[in-house]
């Protein structure tokens, strides 16, 4: 059983979370959703994450905020695994109902590279999320390229906004698009510069960040100049 409305911007003390309302539910895709939660006020970084609970409160998951810092809710994009214990749950929910999550978190930073340095944008399926966040706080300061891979057509989230405001290149895996790559966005690394004082940030699964920045450090992009969330494996190719 969910926790009453009345509770919804409470803090709980005992697990360090809170809950927060339902604000919206938004379905792109079979298989692509988006949720809006209740923001109270709080402060974020574009690329930090929360930590989404179920109704057993020690089973969670962590989804980065896709949502820019001037919007009012806190928005996340979700794949929704059949047989997944916080994906079925969180697919469940209605507009009102509450959750527990905790307070926002994480040391990724993309766009927030020293000085003046350009930067790259590479994302796989809900790993778009905390480009969105970026491009949606910041519009002004684009990126020189987003790279963006998605099984279907269906799943790319906020494609035509995308299209319209920033230097975008598609990669579809699963269906073949008139004016799109049919593909992996490992196809079309070599599109983009190739510069030592360019930074790149990658967002998505575990086997592409692994293979993007393996494929950067052969052509000698400096490892502290390639960014991602978490403690990827990812050997140094170049000394």
């Amino acid at each position: 059983m969910k926790p009453s409305i009345e509770k919804s911007h409470s803090e709980n003390s005992q697990s360090g979370m809170i809950y927060r309302v339902v604000e919206k539910i938004i379905h792109h895709s079979p298989e692509i959703f988006e949720i809006h939660l209740s923001r109270n006020n709080e402060q974020f970084i574009p690329g930090q994450y929360l930590s989404l609970g179920t109704d057993q409160p020690e089973v969670s998951r962590e989804y980065s905020i896709a949502s820019g810092i001037n919007e009012p809710w806190l928005g996340f994009i979700i794949r929704h695994r059949a047989g997944g214990q916080v994906t079925e749950f969180l697919s469940r929910l209605q507009p009102r109902e509450v959750i527990h999550t905790s307070w926002p978190s994480g040391t990724f930073r993309p766009g927030f590279q020293p000085g003046k340095n350009q930067f790259i944008f590479i994302a796989t399926g809900t790993g778009i999320a905390p480009f969105l966040s970026y491009l949606k706080s910041y519009p002004e300061k684009p990126p020189l390229s987003l790279l963006y891979g998605v099984r279907f057509l269906r799943d790319a989230v906020g494609l035509s906004d995308l299209e319209k405001n920033f230097p975008i290149q598609l990669a579809i895996s699963r269906e073949k698009i008139s004016g799109q790559h049919h593909g992996r966005v490992t196809d079309i690394l070599h599109t983009l510069p190739l510069q030592k004082n360019i930074h790149y940030y990658l967002c998505g699964l575990d086997a592409m960040i692994q293979q993007v920045s393996e494929w950067f450090q052969y052509r000698g992009i400096p490892s502290d100049h390639i960014h991602y969330e978490g403690n990827i494996p990812v050997p140094s190719r170049i000394k």
